[in-house]
């Protein structure tokens, strides 16, 4: 068994190491005010060093009560742990998958396999909600915004 203080430490660790890459990599993409507006890594480096904020605080909650997160025992095995990890588990395979198959497959995908982690069990629903939100991020994104979203590797 852990205890919380480990755990938040092992956060903090974790949001910090994540937000600073987000921070750094947004500040590459230029941060800085034009003509049109903040420069396209602007709210990303926002959300970036937000992360790096929260960690900060969660580091000084975490050092403020240790003795009384040291003494509070955490049960990572549970139901409910596992069922998260799973998720996590998901969200990852879905992070790698979008390279692999591309955009609109990952998705596809991973909004069907979400669905039923969380309990949807009439795959008629699951494929309507899956082929309805596809088609608004199509409308959305490809036809509207003329945005491209990542492509399968063997389309590149």
């Amino acid at each position: 068994m852990a205890n919380l203080k480990n755990c938040n430490l092992l956060v903090v660790g974790l949001s910090a190491v994540t937000g600073s890459a987000i921070a750094a990599t947004a500040y590459g993409y230029g941060i800085a005010m034009t003509e049109y507006g903040p420069g396209p890594g602007f709210w990303p480096f926002i959300l970036g060093v937000s992360l790096l904020a929260v960690a900060v605080l969660l580091l000084l909650d975490t050092l403020k009560h240790s003795a009384e997160y040291s003494a509070q025992e955490i049960l990572l095995s549970t139901a409910a742990n596992l069922s998260a990890y799973q998720m996590m588990g998901i969200v990852l395979l879905y992070a790698v998958l979008i390279f692999i198959t591309g955009f609109y497959l990952a998705t596809a995908l991973f909004l069907i396999c979400a669905m039923y982690r969380l309990g949807a069990d009439n795959f008629k629903q699951i494929l309507g909600v899956t082929l309805v939100f596809l088609a608004f991020i199509y409308i959305l994104f490809g036809m509207l915004l003329h945005i491209a979203l990542p492509l399968p590797i063997f389309m590149e």
